[in-house]
C-alpha cells in the first residue's frame, strides 16, 4: 500500500503538467491613445503618440504610431504652438484626439531649475602605463579615482532631482570607469526594507528627493573608480566630464521608480510568481498609457586636462 501511495504522488505532477496548454485569451479591450513627452525648460515641446496593443501582437511587423490625431498644447490655460518655449512654473497640458483611438490628455508643471554651489572634486590613486596603438606608435593610459561633491540647494517648487554625467563631447578618449552608487546613500532612499533584505541596490538609479534636506542644502557625493584617459605623448589631451543636474516633475520620478521596481525590486519578482500583487505600470495620462514629464536643467563641466598633462608631460 505504501508503494502505491508513493507511485500516486510521483504521477500527480505529471497529470497536472498534462493540463497546461498555450492559448490566446479573448481580451475585451480596445486600443487607446498613448502620449509620451519630456518637456524641458527653454526647449520646444515634442509629443510622441502611439496606441496600446496586446502582448500577442506581432511587434516586428506592426506599427503602433498614430497619424490621424490632432494635438493641442496648453500653457497656463492658453493654446500655444509646438515652438513654444516653456519656462519654470508653466502648467503644460497636452490633449490628443484621434477618430480611431479616442481622446487622451495629461498635465504637468515645469519645475524651477536647481541651484548648485561651487562643486568640488579631488583625484586619487593615479597610475600611468604605456601601450602601443597602431594609429599612434605609443600612447599613455592614465587611470585614477575621482570624487565629486556637489552642494545642491533645495528651492521651492523643486522636490525631485536627477543627476546625470558623461564624457564631454570632445573627450572621446575618456573612460568613465566604475561609478559607486553605494557611496551616495540618497540614491537608495526609495529602497524599502524588504528590498534591502533581498540585496537590492541603487544600480542605475541616480534620482533623489528633497525629503532629507527640504529647504536646505545637500552635499551630493559622486565617486568614480579607475577612470581612464588615453593620451598621446607630446600632444594635449582633452579629458573632461559634463554633469547635468535636473529638477524633474513627480511623473518622471514615479516612472523611473516604477522602472527600478520592475528591473531590480523584489516586489515585482514576488508578483511574477504569484506571491504578491503585481507592480502596475505608471502613467499620468488619462488613458493610463504613456508619461508626460517635465524638467529644468543646469550643467557644469569638470576639466581634468591639466591634471592629465602634468602626469604625462615627461613621457
Amino acid at each position: 500500500m505504501g508503494v502505491l501511495k508513493k507511485l500516486f504522488i510521483a504521477i500527480l505532477p505529471l497529470l497536472a503538467t498534462a493540463c497546461y496548454q498555450d492559448f490566446t485569451p479573448g481580451v475585451e479591450s480596445s486600443p487607446v491613445l498613448c502620449i509620451n513627452s519630456m518637456i524641458s525648460e527653454g526647449e520646444p515641446i515634442e509629443v510622441s503618440l502611439s496606441h496600446t496593443w496586446l502582448f500577442t501582437d506581432d511587434l516586428e511587423n506592426s506599427s503602433h504610431e498614430v497619424d490621424d490625431a490632432t494635438v493641442t498644447i496648453y500653457a497656463n490655460g492658453e493654446v500655444v504652438g509646438a515652438a513654444y518655449l516653456p519656462k519654470h512654473g508653466d502648467a503644460i497640458k497636452i490633449v490628443a484626439e484621434s477618430p480611431r483611438y479616442g481622446k487622451a490628455e495629461a498635465a504637468v508643471t515645469v519645475p524651477q531649475a536647481p541651484q548648485i554651489i561651487a562643486p568640488e572634486w579631488t583625484v586619487s590613486n593615479p597610475d600611468i602605463w604605456v601601450t602601443e596603438i597602431p594609429e599612434w606608435d605609443t600612447a599613455a593610459v592614465v587611470t585614477f579615482d575621482l570624487r565629486v561633491v556637489i552642494p545642491v540647494h533645495d528651492i521651492e517648487g523643486a522636490d525631485y532631482y536627477h543627476i546625470d554625467f558623461e564624457p564631454s563631447p570632445d573627450s572621446e578618449n575618456l573612460n568613465m570607469g566604475v561609478f559607486l552608487y553605494e557611496a551616495e546613500p540618497i540614491f537608495s532612499e526609495h529602497i524599502g526594507l524588504l528590498e534591502s533584505i533581498g540585496g537590492a541596490d541603487a544600480y542605475g538609479f541616480t534620482l533623489f528627493t528633497d525629503r532629507m534636506f527640504k529647504g536646505s542644502d545637500y552635499h551630493l557625493k559622486l565617486n568614480f573608480e579607475r577612470m581612464g584617459c588615453l593620451v598621446h605623448p607630446g600632444e594635449e589631451s582633452n579629458c573632461s566630464l559634463t554633469f547635468t543636474l535636473s529638477a524633474v516633475s513627480p511623473s518622471y520620478y514615479n516612472w523611473s521608480n516604477y522602472r527600478w521596481q520592475l528591473d531590480s525590486g523584489i516586489i515585482a519578482d514576488l508578483g511574477d510568481i504569484g506571491l504578491g500583487d503585481p507592480v502596475w505600470g505608471y502613467s499620468n495620462v488619462s488613458t493610463g498609457a504613456g508619461v508626460v514629464a517635465a524638467r529644468s536643467q543646469i550643467t557644469f563641466t569638470i576639466d581634468l586636462s591639466d591634471f592629465i598633462h602634468k602626469l604625462t608631460e615627461n613621457l
